[in-house]
C-alpha cells in the first residue's frame, strides 16, 4: 500500500519546525537590519547599534501570520491574542532587565526574540488544541 506524503504549504509542522522558522526568519530580520544600520552610520557619523532591534523581529510575524491562516474558527483570535500578549510581555521584561547600556539594537533584539520563542509554544500548543485546520 502507498501511503500519501504530506507535502507542501498544507504538511502539519512540528513545534521544532516552527520554532526553526521563527529563528530563521528573525536572523534574516537581524541581518538586514544590521546593514541598513551599518548605511546610516557611515554618513551621519552615530554610533553602530542605535536603531531599535525590535524591528529585527517583524519578519516573525509573517511566519506566524501564515500559520495563523492555517487555521478557521473563532478560537485562534484568543490563542493568537494571548500569545501575543504573553511574547510581548516577555519581550518587554528581558528589554527593561538587561543593562541600560547595552546598545538598543541589541537590547531590542533579545526582546523581540524573546518576544517570538514565547508565541511559538504557545500558538502551537493553542492551535492544536483549540485552532480548526483548514482543508486545503
Amino acid at each position: 500500500m502507498v501511503q500519501a506524503k504530506p507535502d507542501g504549504p498544507r504538511a502539519p509542522m512540528t513545534l521544532g519546525q516552527l520554532i526553526g522558522t521563527a529563528l530563521a526568519y528573525f536572523v534574516m530580520g537581524a541581518v538586514v537590519l544590521a546593514v541598513i544600520d551599518l548605511l546610516f552610520v557611515f554618513p551621519s557619523g552615530r554610533p553602530f547599534g542605535e536603531t531599535s532591534g525590535w524591528i529585527a523581529a517583524l519578519p516573525t510575524v509573517w511566519a506566524f501570520t501564515e500559520q495563523f491562516r492555517r487555521y478557521g474558527g473563532a478560537a485562534r483570535w484568543g490563542v493568537m491574542l494571548t500569545g501575543v500578549v504573553l511574547g510581548l510581555g516577555a519581550g518587554l521584561a528581558v528589554g527593561v532587565l538587561l543593562p541600560p547600556t547595552w546598545p538598543p539594537m541589541l537590547t531590542g533584539g533579545l526582546g523581540g526574540l524573546t518576544a517570538a520563542l514565547v508565541y511559538a509554544p504557545l500558538w502551537f500548543a493553542g492551535a492544536r488544541t483549540f485552532g480548526e485546520e483548514r482543508v486545503a
